[in-house]
């Protein structure tokens, strides 16, 4: 396999060769695919980990505060590639780790990738780090995982104590108070118990919120940089990027949330609606998605989560009446302070199918295009920035045909940009 496709990589990652407008790499599609492993394989194991914390009221117990189940697994390579280095996945919104674990078409098992050939393997990015020899934990947020295949779309129900169903009235009442920062103490609970390591954080779309959270609520694992695909960013950045570029109003945009206490469900409908379909993607349809991934994947996201992702802050005052939550515990994203970026460095990754991230806003030009307006926001604090443009892949590349060049790509920057 040529080195050339690599040495381009890394020259635009050391010295900034073969960037376009200061900070981005735009990677064809044949040197994304032929990305040679920037380290010998070897084989990992794996181990379930769980933890639970306890924040707010259960009006239905007085005194009792609500548990919040966190699970995931943790991948130990057998040679180790970067020492004192780890990285944590967090998953976006109607999924859980198996999405980093698995794909829809490949085996539901974990390989010997010394032994198979990684290109053909069809497993989770995860798996492919992990192989490359470095750790990863993926998570999976309180609700959202299940050892029991999920019964039929309508009627599934998150698990936020794992193994118990919530009744209706538990059901809302947690819903209610399903916040990023619930969320943000109980995966730092799941990161400090199961890692000594300093971390990546990468989050997949909504999940990326976390990198932005996590030093400043406390985290001790130090914090290398900022990892992404298809990621999120500080809602309060979104909430700029919309107002330049939405054609609804804030109130027209946040109508479908008015429910505050209810479950965004997924459908295939609704992922062809959001572009999440694209031609790198060998299962085929979006029915044929669900079909191969309706037992593992919860396949639906609570509307308070999408509300403070996608920056819905009109509606506030209501949610503050029905939480009963103090303003420090609302609305978090709008509160990340990007004075923590200094120092540090950023390495995103998006797909040109990618609607959300690449394709909408970009009729206003290259600076409206989502990462591109992140990144000038992060521009005065960042130590170093570079965004990586691969042609084909939608916002779930990571799941997408030629995978482990994901996997390639993303460790090839923890050698050679990050620790430099």
């Amino acid at each position: 396999m040529s080195r050339e496709p690599m040495n381009k990589l890394v020259a635009a990652l050391k010295t900034g060769a073969g960037l376009k407008d200061e900070f981005i790499y735009h990677m064809s599609f044949d040197d994304y695919k032929t990305l040679p492993d920037p380290y010998t394989r070897t084989i990992f194991t794996v181990k379930e980990v769980q933890e639970n914390i306890r924040r707010y009221p259960n009006p239905e117990r007085p005194g009792e505060l609500f548990q919040w189940d966190i699970h995931g697994r943790l991948f130990t390579p057998a040679t180790i590639s970067i020492p004192d280095m780890a990285v944590v996945m967090i998953h976006g919104g109607a999924v859980n780790e198996y999405e980093f674990i698995f794909t829809p078409d490949g085996p539901e098992e974990y390989l010997d990738l010394t032994k198979t050939d990684p290109e053909k393997a069809r497993v989770g990015v995860a798996q492919h780090i992990a192989s490359l020899g470095i750790p990863v934990l993926a998570i999976s947020l309180p609700g959202h995982y299940s050892r029991k295949p999920w019964p039929p779309i309508a009627e599934r129900r998150p698990e936020f104590i794992i193994g118990e169903i919530p009744s209706d009235t538990e059901l809302k009442n947690r819903l209610a108070v399903y916040t990023f920062r619930m969320c943000t103490e109980v995966v730092k609970a799941l990161v400090e118990k199961n890692l000594n390591e300093a971390i990546f954080m990468w989050g997949h779309s909504t999940g990326g919120e976390y990198f932005y959270l996590m030093e400043q609520f406390g985290l001790k694992n130090k914090l290398i940089g900022g990892l992404g695909f298809g990621t999120g960013m500080p809602a309060w950045v979104r909430k700029e990027w919309d107002l330049a570029c939405a054609k609804k109003s804030p109130e027209e945009r946040a109508a479908p949330f008015r429910n505050l206490t209810d479950l965004s469900r997924r459908s295939p409908k609704g992922y062809v609606k959001s572009g999440y379909v694209g031609p790198n993607q060998p299962w085929g349809s979006a029915e044929r998605w669900f079909e191969l991934e309706n037992h593992r994947r919860p396949q639906f996201k609570p509307f308070l989560q999408d509300i403070e992702h996608s920056a819905h802050d009109v509606l506030l005052s209501e949610i503050k009446k029905i939480s009963g939550l103090p303003d420090d515990d609302l609305f978090i994203t709008y509160k990340s302070d990007l004075n923590r970026l200094r120092g540090k460095k950023l390495l995103h990754i998006v797909g040109e199918r990618d609607k959300g991230h690449w394709i909408e806003g970009g009729e206003k030009g290259l600076e409206f295009r989502r990462e591109v307006y992140a990144f000038n926001r992060f521009k005065p604090f960042a130590e170093a920035l570079r965004l990586i443009v691969v042609p084909n892949l939608t916002h779930y590349g990571h799941v997408e045909s030629h995978n482990e060049r994901l996997a390639n790509l993303m460790v090839t920057g923890f050698k050679e940009y990050f620790r430099q």
